[in-house]
């Protein structure tokens, strides 16, 4: 590899947060060809955030700490780079799209960029028209961005770098909170930048949809670099090596349904097998943003009882979100009725009953340390059930309460990380963080939007078991999810909602799989 063919260049090079003890990433030494597609995966918390940070100049310029070694980029130390010309040539999408809106709609936010370039309008909008069509998201413009999912805003994100043409992309976890047929729409997207020559560096746990397009994936684990490998070989690595590495599924069509529900069966099997009343029971739900607007969630009914997990699955946009806000009670309905154990409860009163995992955790923790966090979840629920309060997150708690939270430090794989602040912690971290503590606050319902966005394949299993345990306690689980791998080992139904509401419902089993694979949009 000649030094004119090199994109970006690691060399010996590391990162030190300064808030954060120990290193983030260190002995980093990697090339990536221009034109050449390099996906950097490996155990949540690993440093693929704090690579990308290193290519896009974000360390040293707003995350400080002490450096190691040296990155290049196109021949250039990230020293010698203006941070505006940097930007030009590397375009970055973060994990969290608000963290990069700078408008409130969806065609000004895309062509923002463009602005800051100082390109003539007409070349502006010959751009936004573009990239609307190569993302397939022309149905997002003119669009206010606060009303879109989470899926669409980082479609929206992903639109605004592509529209600048930048010479390379860093993307970091792009996909955490797309759909299938939008994943298959980035991936056809990165196909056309590398055919112009552009080059791609992706950090990413879900790795089925690079398959095709991906040259090399980089191994990180610890804080630096444990395999560097092309991705033939990488496709020639057993299913068994591959989780014994703790990465997720390469080839999405070996994924199927779990054959064998030890653990369903030993308390049920099908939803006729418990009777009684629905743990949680919706009817003619209806709710839209602004007294005017359209309705968002539209009729919607839903029943489901304790001890089962139903997928609620759908494209971006259709409302599921919403409709989780709804149970939770942060999202007053306009019309209907939800009741949990047959009560019939305002929105207000459900905040209690019904835990929700956001999508972006980090908008639900509240305390300065990771075991605070799980000592406030305890805390909502000795005042639910009119317990005296013992300390909250700063006091003593009794013994017991301190053996639950040391018992779900454990089972999160979070004991390492419970003096750190819930903030300065990975994606995936803060999303398994907020479950735990979910799981906590004894709500009678979870509902889980995308659960496993940021999250290897170990800790998915880790939220899996989970939420086995939850089922197997009388819990009743609903997840919005569009991940088929954590949907297959996890979930007993697929709810299929659309335009605001549930069309279709049925088990997930060896015989639907060929169905839900149409739902969650394989074709």
């Amino acid at each position: 590899m000649s030094a004119g063919d090199i994109a970006i260049e690691f060399q010996e090079a590391g990162h030190s947060y300064e808030s954060v003890v120990g290193t983030s990433a260190h002995d980093v030494s990697f090339a990536q060809r221009e034109g050449e597609c390099v996906v950097v995966t490996g155990p949540s918390g690993c440093g693929k955030t704090t690579l990308t940070r290193m290519v896009n100049g974000l360390i040293p310029a707003v995350y400080a700490g002490e450096e190691t070694g040296e990155v290049s980029v196109f021949g250039r130390a990230i020293a010698g780079w203006e941070m505006d010309d940097l930007s030009c040539a590397v375009g970055s999408v973060f994990q969290n799209p608000r963290s990069q809106f700078f408008n409130l709609d969806t065609t000004s936010e895309i062509a923002f960029g463009c602005e800051n370039m100082g390109l003539p309008r007409e070349e502006i909008a010959r751009r936004v028209g573009l990239t609307a069509r190569a993302l397939g998201i022309e149905h997002l413009l003119e669009r206010d961005i606060r009303a879109l999912s989470g899926g669409e805003k980082q479609l929206v994100a992903v639109a605004s770098v592509y529209a600048m043409d930048p010479s390379a992309f860093v993307l970091d976890e792009p996909t955490a909170a797309l759909d299938v047929r939008a994943m298959l729409c980035l991936r056809d997207a990165i196909k056309r930048l590398k055919a112009a020559g552009k080059t791609v560096l992706v950090a990413e746990h879900r790795l089925w949809w690079l398959r095709g397009v991906a040259d090399r994936i980089v191994l990180m684990r610890d804080g630096t670099v444990e395999a560097d490998m092309t991705a033939e070989d990488f496709s020639r690595m057993s299913e068994q090596v591959r989780e014994s590495l703790g990465l997720r599924a390469w080839n999405i069509t070996q994924v199927e349904p779990r054959s064998a529900r030890a653990a369903h069966s030993a308390h049920g099997g099908s939803k006729a097998s418990y009777g009684g009343t629905p743990a949680l029971s919706v009817r003619g739900l209806k709710a839209r943003y602004g007294r005017r607007g359209p309705f968002v969630v539209d009729g919607c009914d839903f029943d489901t009882v304790a001890g089962r997990a139903v997928a609620l699955v759908g494209r971006n946009g259709a409302g599921k979100s919403t409709f989780a806000r709804c149970l939770a009670g942060l999202h007053a309905e306009v019309e209907g009725e939800v009741r949990i154990d047959g009560q019939a409860l305002s929105a207000r009163k459900r905040a209690g009953g019904v835990f929700l995992g956001m999508q972006e955790s980090g908008y639900q923790l509240f305390s300065d340390t990771v075991e605070g966090e799980l000592r406030l979840a305890l805390d909502a629920r000795r005042a639910r059930e009119g317990r005296a309060e013992a300390g909250g997150a700063t006091g003593d708690i009794p013994d017991a309460d301190a053996a639950l939270v040391k018992g779900k430090l454990a089972d999160f794989g979070l004991e390492a990380l419970r003096d750190r602040h819930p903030l300065s912690l990975s994606g995936g971290q803060r999303q398994r963080l907020a479950i735990a503590a979910g799981s906590l606050q004894g709500s009678r319902v979870l509902v889980l939007d995308e659960p496993t966005s940021g999250l290897d394949r170990a800790n998915m299993e880790r939220i899996a078991a989970e939420i086995e345990r939850l089922k197997a306690s009388g819990h009743c689980i609903v997840i919005i999810t569009h991940d088929f791998e954590f949907a297959c080992g996890t979930c007993d139904e697929i709810a299929h909602f659309e335009a605001g509401r549930i069309v279709e419902r049925f088990d997930l089993d060896a015989s639907t799989v060929s169905r839900a694979r149409e739902l969650f949009g394989f074709g």
